[in-house]
């Protein structure tokens, strides 16, 4: 029974993404750097037409926060640059704002991660969904300061909390793609 396991189904699909899909790979910054491209361009391009541009999906988000986690700091503080520059390209929001959200999540992680057990699920539901969360308010900020705060309705949280439940999700497949891959003194935990 085990073999049929392995040959097909969910172990295989799983494998087959983890090798596809870029992870935090935290070994190369010019790879991090390609695959944080990567991302930004498949989330701008390709994302929006499958969803029809109901509701986003943030790809560089939870692939940063991973990153975060795992890299050390004097890594993941240039890493958060990036990512904020790629997300202000597609946004009004000042500039800055996401470099700003990226940075404190960027300093945070670093003094908590070695306070939790990142073996476990819990720890990373947790902080994917307030990291998630700081950035959520972030925009929402920036939203009823800049732009007219008529736009924070029910459909505006609707879609920021189904952006948030999405963005876990796609963190915790990042967060278990990556673990197995990372050498013994890069772990967390």
């Amino acid at each position: 029974m085990e073999r049929v396991l392995e040959k097909s189904g969910p172990n295989r699909a799983m494998k087959l993404l983890a090798t596809l899909w870029p992870g935090p790979d935290c070994g190369n910054f010019l790879l991090d750097v390609l695959h944080l491209l990567m991302l930004a361009a498949i989330e701008q391009t390709m994302i929006p037409q499958q969803t029809l541009g109901v509701f986003r999906i943030d790809l560089l988000t939870p692939w940063i926060f991973v990153f975060f986690v795992f890299a050390p700091l004097r890594k993941s503080l240039p890493l958060a640059v990036i990512a904020g520059l790629l997300q202000e390209t597609r946004s009004i929001a000042p500039a800055g704002m996401y470099m700003s959200a990226y940075w404190s999540v960027a300093i945070t992680l670093h003094f908590i991660r070695h306070t939790l057990s990142w073996r476990h699920t819990g720890p990373w539901t947790v902080t994917l969904v307030s990291c998630m969360a700081w950035i959520v308010a972030f925009e929402t900020l920036v939203i009823s300061v800049t732009q007219d705060p008529g736009r924070l309705n029910v459909k505006y949280a609707t879609a920021q909390i189904l952006r948030t439940a999405i963005a876990t999700g796609i963190g915790m497949f990042f967060a278990r793609t990556t673990r197995p891959a990372m050498p013994p003194e890069d772990q967390v935990g």
